[in-house]
């Protein structure tokens, strides 16, 4: 756990192709099901580097999440619109992107990372929660965190899926939400 960001929850992992890393997490792994959220995202607000955007293009291609223990597991793919996930995998690299974390006062944590200076890359508003990606990595190396103030539907979504995940057996390995 974080003073500063709360607690750590989620490994996010940005893929070229979200139908290949499902399988790889079901199969090799054994990490199902996982659920796959529909697409477009109702994004409520969308900032990237403090300016507000319209998104002309898709943010996601793809976007699934399961539970291993405690442990969320998010696939993204991103989609065409311009992100950090998209600069991720343009990089060359894909793999761990994020830490998710849960905080209870978001305004403090927000505040907390610009006095240290900390960039926010990207920051918006789903009906489910607030969220804001963190640049807290030294010399590039590292995944971003994402604080995330989850509202009582995503608490409650995601103890569903957590719940589904411990009873798997290895049927239905992806899911609509």
């Amino acid at each position: 756990m974080s003073r500063f960001y709360g607690r750590t929850f989620q490994i996010a992992y940005v893929v070229p192709d979200i139908n290949v890393a499902i399988e790889y997490w079901t199969k090799r792994m054994g990490v199902g099901p996982f659920f796959e959220f529909p697409l477009p995202l109702p994004l409520e607000s969308l900032s990237v580097d403090g300016e507000a955007v319209a998104l002309d293009h898709p943010l996601f291609s793809g976007v699934a999440v399961s539970y291993s223990g405690d442990t969320m597991i998010e696939l993204i793919q991103p989609g065409s619109a311009p992100s950090t996930y998209s600069e991720f995998l343009e990089s060359g690299r894909s793999g761990v992107h994020h830490l998710g974390t849960w905080v209870d006062d978001y305004d403090a944590a927000i505040a907390h990372a610009q006095h240290a200076d900390v960039p926010i890359v990207l920051e918006g508003s789903l009906p489910l929660s607030r969220f804001a990606y963190l640049d807290t990595r030294m010399d590039g190396d590292g995944p971003l965190i994402e604080l995330i103030a989850p509202l009582p539907p995503m608490i409650e979504m995601f103890d569903m899926i957590r719940a589904a995940a411990a009873a798997w057996d290895g049927q239905a390995p992806r899911r609509a939400l």
